[in-house]
This record gives structure tokens, sequence and C-alpha cells, in this order.
């Protein structure tokens, strides 16, 4: 009886870990960040800042893949200009990322590259570091992307950004690859 009892309190669960499985290598298949970004995508998005101040912006993107490693260039064109980042992300396990960026400041140096550390969950990937606005000064931020995949391949990319642990500002962006549907 104990044995049976043991043995049905395993079976959920191993099923559980099954349907997980499963389901992990479904969104592995959905959605990989190194796939979507090898090439050309663009994007559209707005920041919000303080809840007071709303601008629209595009973004280019240009990527290369070349075995664990991503290169990606990103110009944003804002109102008041173009800023420029650049993205280098290793894969380094496959649940997880690192990296740097490096971005123009709003005098047209570019910032030294800030590590970047990601990692991938159910539905997307998240990426995190404290770096610089594009454009802006020298203040360092808190940036926390969590990109999401779409169903029309379109992926979705909120961005929360902070200043001692506090949101100071989010930004709703959608990404698209050549072909990709448009909004609905």
């Amino acid at each position: 009886m104990v044995f049976l009892a043991v043995f049905l309190g395993v079976l959920p669960a191993r099923a559980a870990d099954i349907a997980q499985s499963t389901r992990a290598a479904s969104v592995e298949a959905a959605f990989s960040l190194f796939d979507f970004f090898d090439g050309k995508a663009t994007s559209t998005g707005t920041i919000t800042t303080a809840i007071f101040w709303t601008e629209e912006f595009t973004a280019i993107f240009r990527g290369r893949v070349d075995g664990r490693t991503l290169s990606l260039e990103e110009r944003f064109h804002f109102d008041d200009g173009d800023r420029l980042q650049r993205w280098a992300l290793e894969r380094v396990a496959p649940q997880r990322y690192r990296g740097t960026v490096t971005t123009e400041l709003g005098d047209g140096r570019m910032a030294g590259p800030v590590p970047v550390k990601g990692e991938r969950f159910a539905q997307g990937v998240v990426l995190a570091y404290d770096g610089y606005a594009p454009g802006g000064g020298e203040t360092l931020l808190g940036f926390r992307h969590v990109m999401r995949s779409q169903d029309d391949g379109m992926v979705e990319n909120r961005v929360t950004i902070s200043k001692f642990g506090l949101p100071i500002a989010t930004s709703d962006v959608i990404f698209r690859r050549p072909g990709a549907a448009g909004p609905r």
C-alpha cells in the first residue's frame, strides 16, 4: 500500500516534468534570440518617463551570429536625432546569455561597454544591465528587457528603466523581421 501511494505521488510529478519539458522545447523552437536577430530587423516603440512624457522612436538592427556569439548593431531614430547601440552577446548555456552593450551618449561619444546578463524563460528572454540611455548623459541606469515572442512572428519587448532600484521609465517595443505580419 505504501508503494502504491509513493508511486501515485511520483507519477503526477513526473508527468508535470515531462509536460514542462515539452512546453520548454516548443518555446525553444518558437523563439530564438540569436535566430531572430541574425540579419536585419526593425522596431517601433515608445518610451514613457515618469508617466509625464512619452516619445516615439524606431530602430534598425543588423545582427550577425557566429557560433555562440551574436553581434548586433541597433540604430535608433528619435525626433531629435539618431543614436547607436552595439551588443555582443554569448550563449553560455542553453538558458543563459552574457555579454556587453555599448551606447552612444547625447554628445555623440560611445560610452564604454557595460556587462549584460540574460536568461531564457518559458515565453522568451530577459536581458538586464546597468548602462546608459541612448542619447542620454552619463547617468548610470538599470535596464531590464523582457522579450516575448508573439504568434505573428514579431517580438514584444517591455523595458523597465530604473535608478537606485526604483522604476523611472518604461519602453514598449515591437521587433519585426522582414516579412513578419504587422499589427492586427
